[in-house]
C-alpha cells in the first residue's frame, strides 16, 4: 500500500482464497480502511457490482455516465480507443480513476465473476502495470477461484502474490480472541481461552462468534474473561453453530452430496490432512456400493463440488493433493446427521 501511494507501484494483483468463514470479506474490509488511512482511493465490490462489465464500468466511473468520461482518457503513455456503446472498457475506467490518485480495487466472491469480465479485470490490471501505474486489485473467493481464474485464459494471475486463507493456527487463535479484549483493559484466563481455541477448531467465523458472546455477555466491572463465562455463553454458541452447521447440510443437501460428504469424512478421521489419491478411492468405494456410476470424470467433479463449496480443500501451500478439512466439526456433524437417518 505504501509503494501504492507513492506512485512507483506497478500494477499489481492479489489473489486470496479459502472456504467461506475464514476471514476473506474481513480482510479486504480491513484493506479498503488501510487505504484511506494513506489517501489511496479504495473501491471495495462483490458480486452483484461485477455481475456484467458494464456494472463493472458503472461502478469504477461513479454515478456520472461513463460512456461521456472514457473516451481519450490515459494513463501516462497508455490510451485505448474510445469504446463502443454496447462494449465498455475497463481499462480506461480504471485509467480515469488513476488520473484522480492512486488505486485499490477489491472484488470479494470473485468466483462469481463471468470470464469476460474476469478477463477484462486482469488484462486491465497487467496493461496498466505495464505503464507503472500505481494500482492494486485484490481478487478474493472461494477455494474455486483459482479453477475459474485458470479458465479464463489469462495467465499471468498466477505470478501473483497468492494468498490461501486456512483455519488459524493455536497461537493466532488464542490472539484473535486475547488480543480485543487486552486493549479494553481485560484479560482472559489460560483456562477459557484454551477452551474457546479447541471448540473454534481454529476457524475465523466460530472465533468471531465466541469473542462478540463473550464480550456482550461481560459485566463492566470484570477484569478478565473466566472459564464461568465460557459457561454462561455456552448454550448459545452451541445453538448457533448447530444453526450454521444445519445450513450446510441442507447445501450439501441440495447438491445431492450428503452422501460423498459422509464418505470423505470418513476417510479423514481423526487425520488433518488427506492426499486426494485417499479422497478419491473413499468415494469410488461409496459410489460403487451404491450402483452409481464411479469412473474417474464423476469422482473428479465429486471433488471440485466438494472444494468449491469449503467441505475440503487444497491450500496449495504443501505437496500438491493434500487436502486439508474445511471445518473440522462440520465432517463430524456430517456424519452423526446421516448415521442418525
Amino acid at each position: 500500500m505504501h509503494s501504492i501511494r507513492a506512485g512507483n507501484h506497478r500494477g499489481h494483483c492479489l489473489v486470496l482464497w479459502g472456504p467461506r468463514g475464514n476471514g476473506k470479506t474481513s480482510m479486504l474490509v480491513w484493506m479498503k480502511s488501510v487505504a484511506c488511512e494513506l489517501g489511496i482511493q479504495g473501491i471495495l465490490l462483490d458480486s452483484a457490482d461485477v455481475e456484467t462489465q458494464e456494472k463493472l464500468v458503472g461502478r469504477i466511473s461513479g454515478p456520472t455516465k461513463w460512456l461521456d468520461r472514457l473516451g481519450g482518457t490515459t494513463w501516462k503513455r497508455f490510451r485505448s480507443r474510445a469504446p463502443s456503446r454496447v462494449a465498455p472498457r475497463l481499462d480506461q475506467a480504471l485509467a480515469r480513476r488513476l488520473r484522480k490518485a492512486p488505486l485499490a480495487l477489491l472484488i470479494d466472491e470473485a468466483h462469481a465473476l463471468d470470464e469476460a469480465t474476469g478477463r477484462s479485470i486482469l488484462s486491465g490490471t497487467q496493461r496498466l502495470g505495464s505503464e507503472g501505474a500505481p494500482l492494486l486489485v485484490a481478487l478474493a473467493g472461494t477455494p474455486g477461484l483459482p479453477d475459474h481464474l485458470g479458465a479464463m485464459q489469462r495467465t499471468f494471475w498466477e505470478r501473483s502474490e497468492i494468498l490461501p486463507l486456512n483455519r488459524l493456527k493455536a497461537e493466532d487463535a488464542c490472539d484473535a480472541i486475547r488480543v480485543p479484549f487486552e486493549s479494553a483493559g481485560r484479560s482472559v484466563t489460560p483456562e477459557a481461552l484454551a477452551r474457546v481455541v479447541a471448540e473454534s477448531h481454529g476457524y475465523p467465523f466460530f472465533l468471531q462468534l465466541w469473542g462478540k458472546l463473550l464480550w456482550d455477555a461481560g459485566e463492566a466491572s470484570a477484569t478478565s474473561v473466566t472459564e464461568s463465562d465460557i459457561q454462561r455463553v455456552q448454550a448459545e454458541f452451541k445453538a448457533r453453530q448447530n444453526r450454521f452447521y444445519n445450513l450446510r447440510f441442507r447445501e450439501l443437501s441440495r447438491m445431492h452430496l450428503v452422501d460423498e460428504a459422509a464418505a470423505v469424512a470418513e476417510a479423514y478421521g481423526n487425520a488433518q490432512k488427506l492426499r486426494l489419491d485417499d479422497i478419491n478411492r473413499a468415494l469410488e468405494t461409496m459410489l460403487k456400493r451404491q450402483s452409481r456410476p464411479c469412473d474417474a470424470e464423476t469422482v473428479s467433479a465429486t471433488v471440485k463440488d466438494l472444494e468449491a463449496v469449503g467441505y475440503m480443500w487444497d491450500p496449495g501451500d504443501g505437496p500438491a493433493g493434500n487436502f486439508v478439512q474445511g471445518i473440522p466439526s462440520l465432517m463430524d456433524f456430517v456424519l452423526r446427521s446421516v448415521s442418525n437417518n
